[in-house]
């Protein structure tokens, strides 16, 4: 498994290195500081200590808080009156997507607890790491990685399950809504000519274009 130190950036100034703390709300400014190569080392082993827990703890959150939402907004559009079609198809779409974020914060939590007994030691700088440290630090490290076969076999029957689940589940509901005097294409279409459809084409071309990449690249190894 990757570790987390091998994409934090340090970039070297007069006296050490200039370290940007993880911001605890993932996209606000980080506080910088000056660091020595110990502390550059003792916060690169921090990281790595915490890869497996915090991705872990990222999963189980974005899960739990899915399920959590997901149950919630069905629940709520009911008492509210309405009742449509493919509810509960588009609350999970809908809790997934906004679960993201509070599953990273609550995991940034996690590793900054960590780190905290580490950044307290450290001395702030006015110095900061911009954007084109990050992207040539990033370029750096991307170089190296290389994805294994048995990693892009796996990704291509994921990406092969997913888009036969989804167009399996917009043909169900086509199913449900077909009637003899109506066109199969014709019912396919209004069946699935809502956000629950849209989203469904979306994840079907996400993973298409996934399936695609990493067929490509497998045949050119």
């Amino acid at each position: 498994m990757t570790d987390f130190g091998r994409f934090v950036v340090f970039k070297p100034v007069s006296g050490g290195y200039v370290y940007g703390a993880p911001n605890a709300w993932v996209f606000s400014s980080r506080q910088h500081f000056l660091v020595t190569e110990e502390q550059k080392a003792a916060i690169l082993a921090a990281l790595t200590s915490s890869t497996r827990l915090v991705l872990w703890i990222t999963g189980i959150s974005w899960i739990a808080l899915s399920a959590l939402l997901g149950t919630a907004l069905p629940l709520w559009v009911y008492r509210s009156g309405y009742h449509p079609a493919g509810l509960y198809g588009i609350s999970a779409m809908i809790a997934m997507i906004l679960s993201i974020y509070p599953a990273f914060v609550i995991s940034r939590q996690l590793l900054l607890h960590r780190l905290r007994p580490i950044l307290a030691t450290l001395p702030p700088t006015n110095e900061r790491i911009t954007s084109l440290d990050v992207r040539q630090a990033m370029q750096a490290v991307a170089k190296p990685i290389s994805i294994s076969p048995t990693r892009r076999r796996i990704v291509r029957i994921a990406s092969v399950v997913v888009i036969a689940a989804t167009f399996g589940g917009m043909i169900a509901r086509a199913i449900d809504m077909y009637e003899p005097n109506q066109s199969k294409l014709h019912t396919l279409y209004f069946a699935n000519a809502n956000l629950y459809g849209l989203l469904n084409i979306v994840t079907i071309v996400a993973f298409g274009v996934l399936l695609v990449t990493f067929g490509r690249n497998s045949s050119q190894t």
